[in-house]
């Protein structure tokens, strides 16, 4: 009887895992803190100081030396006098140097009193960019909004003014969403795209287009805003990718007015491609990659707003291999799912099951590494306590060596308590996005913490170097 019941245990076993191709593993090693006091200008130190609060990390490697990595975030504590933090590594994350961006907030020597929606590039000559969205003054004609990139031609220490590629007033326009990719073919060249929609005093069109801009040399000049695609839907969370090929690639999510309440009606969405093979000048029609039900992620114990929705979408390439992933919050059960594409986005494959469980599972990050190994960062909800004043969630890491049909997750870090994360309109902050980048043996990834893990206030960076032994 006993054998019986051991042998059918293991077939049960069996039977769960090849469900959602997955297999578990030890947790990885702790990640280490990478944010943290500042030395800011005189100009900043005239108001009293809150406490740290950063939020929404993008994270760069440079192509010719996988040693240097260079981090940016936002830093969200009010009044808002730093803007966007950068940290820099030079040793492959074992030691990092973190500064405000200079010249973007009025006390750092810019024109702007609040900054947003970071994201780093490193083209292949080591040129670093770091876009962000960026507001001016309130004037009488309205709040006008700046998309501006930084450029650093010595390994983060030091940098430019920041460039201006797009200024929008609201009324009439209102851009939202940018991301910048270096050129990793091309050195000089670079790209940046957004979400721009139309606006009046009071409010923004659910309706968008998408509007993109480069520069052919090295960040110094960049060309007209032009807008690349114009549905009659509203199409977010905009991504750059470059192939082997050196197709130029823009990823994004399509949808009937994208909602950001709590249980939105079933709304289906697409993730859609558009392709680009000489540089930008012109572009493809775009091409559906996936098709997924949009949902929005809730506190499973009060039922409110979580700050994770169906557009936070993510994409990566390799070779001329192009993944995409999104998470589906349902009544019963919680997804992740990957599609891939082999072709430089032109075909796509049915989507492969990463997650399925019923803890809520959101915010998925996707690379590749050296030997074409996919990681993917995410966050889970399953150690919550019902009843419980706290809301703790993980961090997990799963990777793929057979181009995501099969996966291996290990936790990564946490438990966090997400109540405790700064609270906007939308529920708890910790960002729209985190980052993952592929190294030679392995990944290196960087992503926010609540207390009790954070340290310097409500949220912290951590930073984790992840090899296939870890």
């Amino acid at each position: 009887m006993r054998a019986r019941g051991a042998a059918a245990l293991a077939a049960l076993l069996a039977l769960a895992g090849c469900d959602s191709g997955q297999l578990k593993e030890p947790s990885l090693p702790p990640p280490h803190l990478i944010s943290g006091p500042i030395d800011l200008p005189a100009a900043c130190s005239t108001r009293p100081q809150a406490p740290d609060h950063p939020g929404e990390p993008s994270l760069a490697v440079d192509p010719g030396d996988p040693r240097e990595l260079v981090a940016a975030w936002q830093e969200n504590r009010s009044p808002d006098d730093v803007g966007i933090v950068v940290a820099v590594s030079h040793d492959g994350g074992t030691s990092w140097t973190r500064a405000a961006l200079p010249s973007v907030l009025a006390c750092t020597g810019g024109l702007y009193v609040h900054a947003g929606d970071p994201w780093v590039s490193i083209g292949r000559d080591g040129v670093v960019y770091v876009s962000a969205l960026v507001v001016r003054p309130r004037t009488a004609a309205g709040t006008t909004r700046d998309i501006v990139v930084s450029i650093s031609r010595d390994h983060g220490a030091t940098w430019e003014r920041p460039a201006v590629v797009e200024s929008a007033t609201m009324p009439p326009s209102f851009p939202d969403k940018e991301t910048i990719l270096a050129d990793p073919r091309r050195p000089g060249y670079g790209y940046v795209v957004w979400a721009e929609y139309g606006a009046t005093a009071s409010s923004v069109s659910p309706v968008d287009q998408v509007v993109f801009a480069r520069t052919t040399d090295a960040g110094r000049t960049w060309s007209k805003p032009a807008p690349i695609y114009s549905g009659q839907d509203e199409a977010q969370q905009n991504q750059l990718l470059m192939t082997a090929g050196g197709v130029l690639l823009d990823v994004f999510v399509e949808g009937s007015s994208l909602p950001s309440t709590p249980h939105p009606p079933p709304l289906p969405v697409k993730i859609r491609v558009l392709r680009s093979t000489d540089q930008g000048q012109s572009w493809s029609a775009p091409v559906d990659a996936a098709n997924f039900t949009y949902t929005n992620a809730v506190d499973p114990g009060s039922g409110a707003q979580l700050r994770f929705f169906g557009q936070d979408i993510v994409a990566t390439a390799a070779g001329n291999a192009v993944y995409v992933a999104w998470f589906e919050n349902h009544a019963d059960f919680s997804t992740i799912l990957v599609a891939r594409s082999e072709d430089a986005g032109r075909h796509w494959r049915p989507a492969q099951v990463v997650v399925r469980q019923k803890p809520e599972a959101f915010l998925p990050t996707l690379a590749v590494a050296g030997d074409a190994t996919v990681g993917m960062l995410w966050f889970d909800v399953r150690h919550f306590v019902s009843g419980s004043s706290r809301l703790d969630t993980d961090v997990w890491f799963s990777t793929s060596r057979d181009r995501g049909a099969h996966w291996v997750h290990r936790h990564a870090a946490g438990p966090f308590d997400l109540r405790t994360a700064p609270r906007g309109n939308l529920g708890p902050f910790i960002g729209d996005y985190m980052g993952v980048v592929g190294l030679p043996d392995g990944f290196g990834a960087v992503f926010v913490q609540a207390r009790p893990q954070s340290r310097n206030g409500p949220t912290d960076v951590f930073f984790s170097r992840i090899t296939g032994s870890s």
